[in-house]
């Protein structure tokens, strides 16, 4: 009996282990996309790797933001003079070490292991990087903490507003399908962050395994933790949420006093220095003054007036760390909740989905408790009062949240948190609006026609959705344009419109109206004076909250349209040879020496695959934006996984990862997930061992 029992417990530990094994070796399996598989007997060991891992794919790049977000890339190598004003400014460099002295000793260690890592690939791999970067040697955990701050909290919440009062236009989509919508009864998720493709913006694939969780994903450059993906029991991704936790406010001032509650107050103020790098080697000194007011910090200011920022984190940041590792050993939603409940994150919503086949839309982030609705915050608003000085976030569990509707489908693609699915299950009159707008544009409605269009999805055809190029605008206007032709005799007029109605609306290299399409719009939107993302609002039927997917809807004025169809045929033909030419001709990728027709088109038009494009300056648009990383999840017993990085996993040219998955990003293709060893093994490139680092 004894003999009987202890091969039972040696099955279930077989059986209950992650890797089907104990791990006895700290290695990375490099598979043939270049992604590296890490087996590591400790946490430590783990983030160490992980930084070795991405210098040897993003060395001179993750040497270059750490020199920016340590504030001193002007002064080593000339270069990076604004972000390091900003950072300066907003007073990072006082809170760094307070931030770190807050952490868990774990999560320091595990900080410590990160830097670690950075530094001693740098030690044996010197020769491979460049000169100047160098400079910024040894790494510290302070670095990390910076580089999280100003990719986290300055380019998605802070930047914008700080430099033009403009908000970001989010990017990304995000699917979950509980069994009763899937063929296989099996929980799936979508994972589809769109990003810049460069820079602080690339992501990095890769996979943590210990004995006790197996987490495959990827994370923006330079940070330590995966920040989506999957594990053997949870999955989850982000889009950016419409969160409102950065405002400016105007305030009186006289002379070195500033206006508040019906008296004038001193500003606090502190000086500091920028040293930039000139072309003769020496070091030119700015010296700066940072105003504070109990607003927040002042950016701009007259002779009378001062413009201050207040964002969430201002005085006490919030290394990401700790969130991230209990959300990657999550085993079950609940310890999903608890993690989120850290709001350690500033931003994001999270799309999740389990292997016990529960889905759950987490508006997340610090929303501020702030006085009044959603408009008056969208503008600038008066410092004369303290009471709207918000200085309290909603708990987790106050935010808008939906677990398992009963529609079976989750989606959200930076709209607001309400339509995320329909039947509709969240009421917005039960929330205070400041929390979120109540709006649905394009690309979400979109995202969520194609969900509530179809029953009983497999993999293949989840597959196949994501990959949806088809403008829903184009969709829509369809019979608004076919009307047209009863009211006009133009011959080109005519021929404009059967370019648009006789084509299907996708952005395929192939596609032949997709140019003359976005001609059409740009065109339409400079006659009317306003933003190409606001062309709905031109349109006769408004969008409705209950109708949310087919509106808004058809043209105010016939004659109007016709009028802007001659002047985009006019525009039209100064750059192009005819009406219809194939959308890859003019729209390219390209990665190093490689190129490849296009795929994807604006989210503005509502397509669901985006890619925006920069001219050349020859004729052709280079994609720049859109579709990142991508993975396609079914949680079953067995994890059925593909996935793509666009621009591959190596930012260094010389790398054979450089771009090598462009062609099958402009293909419509995904490449197989290898989360098992033995598919490691059977597609293995290289395998490093932590004793030879």
């Amino acid at each position: 009996m004894k003999n009987y029992i202890l091969v039972l417990g040696i099955l279930c530990f077989i059986s209950c282990n992650p890797t089907d094994s104990s791990i006895t070796e700290n290695e990375i399996l490099w598979d043939t996309y270049g992604v590296p598989h890490i087996y590591a007997t400790s946490d430590n060991d783990l983030y160490f790797m992980s930084a070795w891992g991405q210098m040897k794919n993003h060395g001179d790049l993750i040497l270059k933001l750490y020199g920016e977000a340590r504030g001193t890339s002007a002064e080593m190598w000339g270069e990076g003079f604004e972000v390091n004003k900003a950072l300066h400014h907003l007073g990072l460099y006082g809170q760094l070490q307070p931030a770190y002295d807050n952490l868990d000793p774990k999560y320091q260690e595990m900080l410590q292991s990160f830097a670690a890592g950075i530094n001693a690939y740098a030690d044996k791999h010197g020769q491979e990087l460049d000169a100047k970067y160098r400079k910024v040697l040894p790494v510290t955990p302070n670095d990390i903490i910076a580089h999280s701050f100003r990719v986290v909290n300055y380019e998605f919440l802070i930047r914008s507003t700080f430099l033009s009062n403009q908000k970001i236009e989010g990017g990304s989509n995000s699917w979950a399908l509980s069994g009763s919508k899937t063929s296989t009864g099996n929980a799936m998720l979508v994972v589809n962050p769109h990003l810049p493709w460069g820079d602080l913006f690339i992501w990095h694939e890769q996979q943590f395994v210990t004995d006790e969780y197996n987490m495959y994903g990827a994370t923006l450059v330079g940070n330590p933790s995966i920040t989506l993906g999957f594990n053997a029991n949870v999955s989850w991704t982000h889009t950016v949420n419409t969160i409102d936790n950065t405002d400016l406010f105007q305030i009186k001032k006289q002379g070195d006093t500033y206006f508040l509650d019906d008296e004038y107050l001193p500003f606090e103020e502190q000086k500091y220095t920028i040293k930039t790098l000139q072309e003769d080697g020496t070091l030119k000194t700015d010296e700066f003054t940072r105003k504070r007011t109990k607003h927040g910090i002042v950016i701009s200011e007259t002779e009378d007036t001062a413009l201050a920022i207040r964002f969430a984190q201002m005085d006490e940041i919030s290394p990401l760390i700790e969130q991230y590792d209990l959300m990657s050993k999550a085993k079950n939603l609940d310890d999903m909740k608890n993690a989120l409940a850290l709001k350690q994150m500033p931003f994001l919503n999270t799309v999740y989905a389990d292997k016990e086949g529960n889905i759950m839309h987490h508006f997340g982030g610090l929303v501020p408790e702030k006085n009044g609705d959603w408009d008056k915050w969208q503008g600038v608003v008066s410092g004369d009062s303290s009471a709207d000085i918000w200085t309290e976030y909603y708990e987790s569990d106050e935010l808008p949240v939906v677990v398992n509707p009963p529609s079976g489908w989750l989606q959200n693609s930076n709209d607001p948190p309400y339509i995320n699915t329909l039947p509709t299950v969240l009421d917005p009159k039960d929330f205070a609006s400041h929390i979120a707008p109540n709006n649905m544009r394009l690309r979400p409605q979109r995202a969520a026609r194609l969900m509530h269009e179809e029953d009983s999805i497999s993999f293949e055809r989840l597959v196949a959705l994501k990959h949806d190029n088809k403008a829903e605008l184009a969709i829509r206007l369809h019979d608004d344009l076919l009307a047209l032709k009863e009211e006009t005799s133009d011959s080109l007029v005519l021929e404009a419109i059967d370019v648009m109605t006789q084509w299907d609306g996708s952005y395929d290299g192939t596609s032949l109206g997709a140019l003359f399409f976005n001609t059409f719009t740009n065109t339409w939107a400079f006659e009317k004076r306003t933003s190409p993302f606001q062309l709905g609002s031109l349109l006769k039927d408004p969008w409705e909250y209950d109708d949310p997917i087919n509106t808004p809807d058809g043209f105010t004025d016939n004659a109007e349209m016709i009028d802007i169809i001659k002047k985009t045929v006019e525009n039209h033909l100064k750059t192009y040879p005819t009406l219809e030419v194939p959308y890859g001709d003019y729209y390219k990728l390209q990665v190093g020496d490689l190129e490849y027709p296009a795929t994807g088109g604006p989210q503005h038009l509502g397509v669901f695959r985006i890619m925006y494009a920069r001219p050349n300056g020859e004729g052709q648009f280079i994609g720049n934006f859109g579709d990142s990383f991508v993975l396609v999840l079914e949680m079953g017993e067995e994890i059925n996984a593909k996935g793509l990085l666009t621009y591959g996993n190596s930012s260094n040219p010389d790398s054979k990862h450089y771009g090598d998955q462009l062609e099958m990003f402009s293909k419509n293709e995904l490449r197989n997930i290898w989360f098992k060893q033995s598919d490691q093994e059977a597609n293995l490139e290289l395998r490093e061992n932590k004793n030879d680092m």
